[in-house]
Parts: structure tokens; C-alpha cells; sequence
């Protein structure tokens, strides 16, 4: 909201250029959140599909398009529906319009808002460049659709006033100094000032960049320091968001999704003490919502954990529908799929083992491998252990395996491998059975002395052309095989 106030009250924030940074700013950095970051950095990379990391952020992108709005008290969406929109996603906010639940404004507005950050993305790309013209660009992106903005009357009461689109992405030829509850002026950067302010922000955060400013604090900078100078009418808050948006994400950090509900009053009286000289309760704010979502963005990845397969088992699937009749080599493809859930979970544990270990100062070697009995390399010991313990094998269908060996070089004796081995059992020609073997205690030549299993095997039929059975396979075979892996994980812990 912005408009010259009646009279000549009294000044109580008078203006001031531009200041640098704090001499103690590394002091404002805070570690918890860097090493909530370096714990995201390192294990977002044991995913392999984006996708499913690409979809949390596009609903903190659309969080955060709502939410820049809410605080400037622009529209009013609640909490619940806020949730419902981020859930159904972008192009279901028609649909929360025509059924009442928002305002065709907060429509039009929250979509101008999403696009802004596209633009912001295009800065994080290094496909733009921060400009002068770039702000103004990013600003007329944000309010394209609003048709209005507050002003003051001479009454002392905020009426709407009309908002022509020759004045969104231009720097405000008049005073926009708001008045206070109690009658005082706030100031901002004078109109004729403003090119020369914005060129010294921009030069300042440049230099930022170089000096490899911790980002929460150059993040709570830039924004402060952007709102001193409010260089548009209206709109400076949500330019400003975008903007603090922009280092994070340059940094591999998340957007900052400042929400109206959870943070105003904090981030109000945050900017408020950043006025004073106090940049650290900005700081503060911003770091503790950064370090909330990527916490909430690493039980998300979690989750994840061991479905990088999934899109190949559909794929295989899918394929299997074309089909009435399943043939030898679709069955066999099946199998080489649940083959390859495995291995990619053991593949996920030689990642995350190698990480621990490295954090710890201990050289740890990590293998993984797969295969079928055509290669000579397959473990016949562990599937002869099978056998033993269960007393079937079908010798016409070939078993499959994958294999995950881990061990501490300089303490060869407690290596450990965990074999996953898929055999026919008998019966019906698509009756299959998943079993682990457990080998501890090398001898030195290739071998092992001891092998164990729990006997409790995983038993499944593939039905190739029924895409729903399979899935229901692979599902289960999932929850089978994370309770091998964390069996034998623990058994090793004990053993080292």
C-alpha cells in the first residue's frame, strides 16, 4: 500500500541510503541449516528420477505463488484451501474458481505470481541477468493482473484506486512514504534517488556473490535493503520475495516460502528490526523456513528410497498388456525387472554406506551386482543354500540374482554379501520365489565359510499381462526386500 500522506506529520524511520553488509556477518550464518543443506545436497543424489524431487518443489513453487499474496493481504486464501490448490496443482485453479473457493482476482493474481518465478528460475539458470531492467521486468510479470492498489485519501482512510499498467514495471515517480497507526512517516528512497539506489544494490550483491555470502544472509539483505528502497508504487514486498528466492535457489537451497499464517508477524517485526541496524531475526526467519521445508524435503526423499525402478516395472507392465499371451521371454523380462528393483535399492545402500563412512574418516568398499545363470560369475553356493533349506527348484527355468557386498578394507574378515536370488519353484510355470543369502566370514580365496537364510522367502506368480498383479509384485516384493537389506545392514553393524 502506498500513497503521500496529508500534512506534515512527524518522520519516525527517516530515509538513508543503502548499507553494506554487517563487518560480523559471518556471524549471522547459521550452521544447523547448512548442514540440513549438505544432508539434502548428498542425499537427493541417491535418487536417480528428479521427478519425483521436481514435483515437491513445483508445490513449494505454487505454495509460495499463494502465499506472496496472502501477506500483502491482496486476496485472502486460507490455509485448507491453500493446501487442497497446492495438492490438486496449477491447473486445477480454475476449478477452485468456479467453485467459489477463491476470488477471480486471487485466480489472476496467484497465476501472475507462478509465472514470476519462472522468471526467477530464468535468473537461477543464468539465462538472465539481474538488472535494473530485469527488476522492473519481474515486478510488471508480478502485478500484470492487478487491476488495483491502496492509497491513502486525504480522509486518512485506504480507498482502491485504479492501477494502470504504464505504471507497473517503472520506477515510482512519487513519494510512496506510508503512514503509521500512530500518525508518523515511514520514508523510503526519494523518486529521483531511486536509479542510483538500485544501481548500488545490485553492484553491492554482485560483490556478495563473490565473496560466497552465506545465502540466508544475503538472502535477508537483499530483501531488506530492496524494501528501504521501494522502487515500485506497489509491489516492492512480492519483488522483494522473489528476489530473496532467487539466492536461495542459486545455492541449491528451495524457494523461500514465506507463509502468511505461520511467519507474518515474525517476518514483520523481523523487517522492522532490520530497519533499526538488526539484521539477525531476518536471518533467523528466513534460515528456520528453509531449514523447516528441506527437512520436510528429506523425508519426502526417504520415502523414495528404493522406487527408482518403478517406471520400468510400469513400462514392463504396459508392455505385457499388448499381449494375451505372456511368452517365456516376457516372463523373463519380469523377472529382470524385480532383478532390477533390487539392484537399485543395493546400489541406493552402497551410496548412502560410502557417505557414511566418508563422514566418519573410515574406507568402506561398497559393490553391487546382478545377473543370470548364463554368466559364470552367478553364486551357485548361495542358490544350492536355498535349495537346501527349501527343497524346491524347477531346474528347466533359470533363477536370477543381485548382489551387495560391503566391507572395511583395512578388516577383510567381516566383509559381508547379501544375495537376492529369484527361482522357479515348481507348480505352475509362472510360480516363483524370491530368498536371501546372507554370507559372512570370507576365507580368503573367493569364498565364504558361513551362509545363512531366513527361510522366509518371498512366493509370487507372474502374470505378465495384468499390469495391476504385477504392480501388486512389485509392491510387495519391495517391503519383502528392505526387511532383508535392514536385517543383514544391522547384522554387519554388529560384526564391525
Amino acid at each position: 500500500m502506498s500513497d503521500n500522506a496529508p500534512g506534515i506529520p512527524p518522520i519516525a524511520h527517516k530515509w538513508e541510503r543503502i548499507q553494506d553488509l554487517p563487518d560480523n556477518w559471518q556471524d549471522l550464518c547459521r550452521p544447523d541449516l547448512h548442514a540440513v543443506h549438505r544432508q539434502w545436497v548428498a542425499e537427493r543424489k541417491l535418487i536417480k528420477d528428479e521427478t519425483k524431487i521436481r514435483k515437491f518443489q513445483e508445490e513449494l513453487a505454487l505454495l509460495w505463488a499463494i502465499e506472496t499474496g496472502n501477506i500483502e493481504r491482496l486476496y485472502h486464501v486460507g490455509q485448507g484451501i491453500t493446501v487442497q490448490i497446492v495438492e490438486a496443482g496449477m491447473e486445477a485453479l480454475g476449478e477452485f474458481h468456479a467453485r467459489g473457493l477463491i476470488t477471480a482476482d486471487a485466480e489472476a493474481l496467484i497465476a501472475d505470481q507462478r509465472a514470476a518465478l519462472d522468471m526467477v528460475m530464468e535468473l537461477v539458470g543464468s539465462q538472465r541477468e539481474l538488472t535494473p531492467f530485469y527488476v522492473k521486468e519481474l515486478h510488471q510479470r508480478l502485478t500484470l493482473n492487478q487491476a488495483t492498489r491502496d492509497v491513502l485519501g486525504q480522509s486518512g482512510t485506504v480507498k482502491k484506486q485504479e492501477w494502470r499498467s504504464s505504471e507497473k514495471g517503472v520506477w515510482k515517480k512519487w513519494p510512496n512514504n506510508p503512514l503509521q497507526p500512530d500518525g508518523s512517516i515511514h520514508e523510503y528512497c526519494p523518486p529521483e534517488q531511486v536509479d542510483s539506489e538500485i544501481g548500488q544494490l545490485l553492484a553491492l550483491h554482485e560483490r556478495h556473490e563473490a565473496l560466497d555470502v552465506c545465502p540466508e544472509v544475503e538472502a535477508a539483505w537483499l530483501h531488506h535493503r530492496f524494501a528501504q528502497i521501494h522502487p515500485f508504487i506497489d509491489g516492492n514486498g512480492r519483488v522483494a520475495r522473489a528476489l530473496s528466492s532467487a539466492v536461495f535457489l542459486k545455492d541449491d537451497y528451495l524457494v523461500l516460502a514465506v507463509r502468511d499464517e505461520e511467519h507474518r508477524e515474525r517476518y514483520i517485526a523481523a523487517l522492522q528490526a532490520a530497519d533499526k541496524g538488526d539484521l539477525k531475526p531476518l536471518v533467523d526467519v528466513f534460515a528456520e523456513i528453509q531449514r523447516n521445508d528441506l527437512q520436510e524435503a528429506l523425508k519426502i526423499i526417504r520415502a523414495l528410497r528404493g522406487e527408482e525402478s518403478v517406471q520400468a516395472i510400469e513400462a514392463a507392465a504396459a508392455a505385457a498388456r499388448q499381449s494375451q499371451d505372456a511368452t517365456t521371454a516376457k516372463v523373463a523380462g519380469a523377472l529382470d525387472e524385480l532383478v532390477r528393483v533390487a539392484s537399485v535399492r543395493f546400489e541406493e545402500v552402497a551410496a548412502e554406506t560410502q557417505r557414511a563412512f566418508e563422514s566418519q574418516g573410515v574406507v568402506v568398499s561398497a559393490t553391487v551386482s546382478r545377473g543370470d545363470p548364463s554368466e559364470a560369475s552367478w553364486p551357485r553356493e548361495s542358490l544350492e543354500v536355498v535349495v537346501r533349506n527349501s527343497g524346491r527348484l524347477d531346474a528347466d527355468r533359470p533363477p536370477h540374482w543381485g548382489a551387495l557386498r560391503l566391507g572395511v578394507p583395512a578388516r577383510p574378515e567381516t566383509d559381508m554379501q547379501l544375495v537376492i536370488v529369484l527361482f522357479p519353484r515348481g507348480g505352475p510355470p509362472r510360480a516363483y520365489e524370491a530368498a536371501e543369502v546372507l554370507s559372512t566370514n570370507p576365507d580368503g580365496d573367493g569364498g565364504w565359510r558361513s551362509r545363512s537364510t531366513s527361510g522366509d522367502g518371498f512366493r509370487f506368480e507372474l502374470q505378465p499381462s495384468d499390469s495391476e498383479a504385477m504392480e501388486a509384485v512389485a509392491a510387495e516384493f519391495r517391503v519383502w526386500l528392505e526387511e532383508r537389506v535392514t536385517r543383514a545392514l544391522r547384522f554387519w553393524a554388529d560384526n564391525l
